[in-house]
């Protein structure tokens, strides 16, 4: 019965994961930005990160659920019969979604990079590596 229950509660963590990824903002507001707030931007800067935040936010909410079935690998555990391909395709379909976020993230960030000048973006280079050491 351990094992059934740890099952369950892992199967909700995924869904839920995924499920909040795509639900979630996928980047910090710029004005809640630690890397805006730290670097001293123009406001012209600021105002095209704005911008950018705000196409890569559409973009996400565009992100296609279709495939995605709600309560599908709960329904596999409560019918204590084993769906592999249930099981497979619903797991493919978080997959996708999440992949499709992250690469929306990503653009984000390179689209910010490119905003910023020489200057902030050894800033922000430095502020990583010192990160990353710590």
């Amino acid at each position: 019965m351990k094992k059934m229950t740890r099952v369950a509660v892992l199967a909700l963590s995924v869904a839920g994961f995924s499920m909040a990824a795509q639900a979630a903002d996928v980047a910090p507001a710029p004005s809640q930005d630690p890397i805006v707030q730290h670097l001293k931007l123009s406001n012209e800067q600021v105002t095209k990160i704005k911008s950018l935040h705000d196409q890569m936010a559409k973009s996400v909410e565009q992100v296609s659920m279709k495939d995605v079935k709600d309560g599908a690998l709960i329904d596999v555990i409560q019918s204590g019969k084993w769906n592999e391909k249930a099981v497979k395709d619903q797991l493919a379909a978080f997959s996708k979604v999440d992949q499709q976020v992250r690469y929306y993230r990503v653009k984000y960030y390179f689209d910010v990079n490119q905003v910023l000048t020489p200057e902030q973006r050894k800033q922000v280079r430095d502020d990583l590596i010192q990160a990353a050491t710590n």
